[in-house]
């Protein structure tokens, strides 16, 4: 398979060919690409090569005379781009990993748009001595976006920054001559080059005393920009196996696995956190990651005032290990913008729906600011658009929030509704909600125990796939493994079990044997904030066994059964409020630490009792031939009217909500002279007017019309029935 490419990759892939064909043409090694990036700024920036070469000599360099040639050649190309020529220069310069390699270093490299709009929200001036850093610099693609921010179009101004202020550090000597070679495309004065590079450092910062950075910029660095490397401190066996060289996918089998390798690899990499964390003071719980790391440096080695401009993991402002960091910017920013951003525009060769941050913060020692701005932005050819701010009061943050964690809301009406979602409803950890959560069996460490056979000393093995909103029994297995298994949508009235795997009754343990005899409450953990439906969620039989993917909650609640508890749970769990509010705090995995914050509506026993009874139906009807699904759909409705209004939802709030699930009711068939259904939409609304007391009007009628047209609401569209 080959691998993605990024947008950049694609715009600059005539020039990096041409690279490539030049370094055949002159025989020359993988290292002679930083010749032709040097000759290239030579004639961009218009300062001597041999001049540049003297200074910074290398052994083994290309001749200038056969690089000044081609690097005629490649500026022509780039000056025809949207790029600014420095900055991809800085990009012409990344090492070209593989996947395995890659994601062992963390290196996601920046893009051009993410550098300038990052750069962009830094200061434009500076003050005679600051000095910026970035502490993980590579080929230098937020320094030079930094520079050509600060001189705004004055190659002298960028000559002084470059002489006076800008400081780098990489693990790699390469990188760093890259980075050098790229900000010496921004002057008219070798001079300013010589002096930067006393500036750049070789080396692990993670591990560099902090005097050294004292050293470098006395009272701290006026600012830290940075996209420090992505990863955790682990080593696992998938990896090895890729960094070797062999193709497998998650699931498969561990043929060819080193376990001396293996064990030696891992031994290191836990001296190395633990060296790391003796150091920190603001990791909290979990594994090591780097960027969290790198977040507590920047923020120590800039002073009082400084800035801070960093491009990290979404996780920041939704994990559980990340608190105590979120903790600290909110307690010691004066300012402080985050900017949500998805990989659709193909910043970086992972994952389309991987969410990052652009986090900005101007930190002080007291006096932190009152709000914190939380902006929305996506990719565009050239750059990156912003959408307006949503002002959250810190304040009120801590009350409603008491993790930190940061829902991404994009509309002051967005805040307004989940804060009074928050304030109306209780989580999972209210005493109303005492239960148990486990995740039963491990896909992993428990495969080798599995059977591929049906037996009467077997339980079934439920599997993510198996789950949906009410369903366990929504897909059948049919070949394959891991990832690339096969799995058949089941309509309702096809519902059957079909596992890929079933797992021994003798190997339960005494308390996992013990709950897979009650019926209890499962969700899918692997999910989508942008998906059909977020979170999926269903009763779990007795008699089978889930997999890690479907995490399993049981339930001691006053006056109800623990089946009627689960039932209760998953109807609410399951209904559009609860689905949009986890929509706000999730990306693609529901964890247990996000699950116990979201709000659930606190009904009064009536209402329990009937939307208990309303679930009931739902659940019955998997599998069975004669079900109603325009019914079925009606009892759904009610659910997320008495949920929406027990929540302090309105029409116009559920209609906001409905906004966000825009692929609701594909596969169904629109009203006349409309593009597509919006039955879902109509009855849900319908529900909740009628629940409220109000008049039902439009939306009553647009239900029926539907009805008639042959739409049924609720429907995902793997089991819809497909429209002409």
């Amino acid at each position: 398979m080959s691998r993605p490419r990024t947008h950049e990759q694609r715009l600059l892939a005539d020039a990096a060919a041409l690279v490539t064909r030049a370094l055949t043409d002159l025989d020359a090694p993988a290292v002679g690409r930083l010749d032709l990036l040097e000759a290239t700024a030579a004639g961009y920036a218009g300062w001597d090569l041999d001049d540049y070469r003297e200074r910074f000599s290398r052994p083994g360099q290309v001749p200038a005379d056969d690089v000044r040639v081609w690097g005629d050649k490649l500026l022509h190309l780039l000056d025809a781009l949207p790029i600014p020529v420095p900055l991809a220069l800085s990009a012409l310069a990344h090492p070209q990993l593989d996947p395995g390699a890659r994601r062992t270093a963390g290196a996601y490299y920046t893009d051009f748009r993410l550098a300038q709009h990052l750069a962009a929200q830094l200061p434009r001036t500076y003050r005679t001595g600051d000095r910026v850093i970035d502490l993980a610099a590579g080929s230098g693609m937020l320094l030079v976006a930094l520079t050509l921010h600060v001189a705004d179009g004055d190659r002298a101004a960028a000559s002084r920054f470059v002489r006076d202020a800008v400081c780098g550090a990489d693990l790699h000597g390469d990188a760093l001559a890259s980075t050098r070679a790229a900000l010496a495309a921004t002057v008219d004065d070798l001079d300013a080059v010589s002096a930067l590079d006393e500036r750049l450092v070789i080396g692990d910062s993670l591990t560099r005393p902090l005097a050294e950075w004292e050293a470098l910029a006395p009272g701290g660095f006026a600012a830290a920009i940075g996209n420090p490397p992505w990863e955790k401190l682990k080593v696992t066996r998938h990896e090895l196996l890729t960094s070797a060289g062999i193709d497998r996918h998650y699931g498969s089998d561990y043929t060819g696995h080193d376990d001396a390798a293996y064990d030696e690899a891992r031994q290191r990499m836990l001296a190395y956190a633990d060296e790391l964390g003796a150091r920190s003071r603001l990791q909290g719980k979990g594994e090591a990651d780097l960027y969290k790391l790198f977040l507590e440096l920047a923020a120590r080695v800039v002073r009082p005032h400084g800035q801070l401009g960093l491009l990290l993991p979404a996780g920041l402002i939704r994990s559980q290990g990340t608190q105590p960091l979120r903790e600290f910017l909110l307690d010691h920013a004066e300012a402080l913008s985050l900017t949500v951003l998805e990989n659709r525009a193909s910043f970086f060769a992972i994952d389309t729906r991987f969410k990052f941050l652009a986090v900005v913060a101007q930190l002080t020692e007291a006096n932190a600011g009152s709000t914190l701005s939380l902006h929305h932005a996506a990719g565009t050819g050239a750059g990156v658009l912003a959408q307006p701010a949503v002002e959250i009061d810190r304040t009120e943050l801590r009350r409603l929030r008491p993790d930190l964690t940061v829902p991404e809301v994009r509309t002051a009406d967005e805040w307004r509704i989940f804060a009074r979602m928050s304030e109306q409803g209780v989580t999972l950890d209210h005493d109303s909600w005492r239960h148990s959560y486990l995740r039963e069996l491990d896909m992993t460490n428990d495969k080798a125990d599995f059977v591929c056979r049906a037996s009467s000393s077997a339980l079934p093995l439920v599997e993510g796939r198996m789950v949906h909103q009410h369903r366990v029994r929504a897909k059948a297995y049919r070949s394959g493994t891991g990832r690339a298994a096969v799995w058949e949508p089941l309509r309702l009235a096809a519902a059957a079990v079909a596992p890929q795997f079933w797992y021994p009754r003798r190997l339960l343990t005494p308390a996992l044997e013990a709950r897979t005899g009650d019926v209890r409450a499962g969700f899918c953990d692997v999910t989508g904030q942008t998906n059909e439906r977020t979170l999926l969620a269903a009763l779990i039989p007795a008699g089978v066994v889930c997999g890690n993917k479907v995490p399993t909650l049981t339930f001691d609640v006053d006056g109800l059964s623990t089946e009627e508890a689960a039932t209760l749970w998953v109807a609410l769990a399951n209904s559009l409020p609860v689905d949009w509010a986890a929509r706000r705090v999730v990306t693609t995995s529901m964890n247990y630490f996000l699950l116990r914050s979201l709000p659930l509506p606190a009904l009064t026993r009536d209402e329990i009792l009937r939307v208990i009874e309303l679930a009931d139906r739902l659940r019955q009807a998997e599998g069975a031939r004669d079900a109603d699904l325009w019914a079925l759909g009606q009892d759904r409705a009610e659910i997320d009217a008495i949920a929406a209004r027990s929540l302090g939802l309105d029409l116009a709030d559920l209609e906001i909500v409905l906004n966000d699930f825009r692929l609701l009711d594909r596969g169904q068939p629109p009203l006349p002279g409309e593009e597509r259904s919006t039955v879902t939409r109509d009855v849900a609304l319908s529900a909740l007017a009628s629940e409220l007391g109000e008049d039902a009007g439009t939306w009553r009628v647009r239900a029926d019309r539907a009805q008639a047209q042959g739409a049924m609401p609720y429907v995902p569209s793997d089991y819809a029935k497909p429209t002409k």
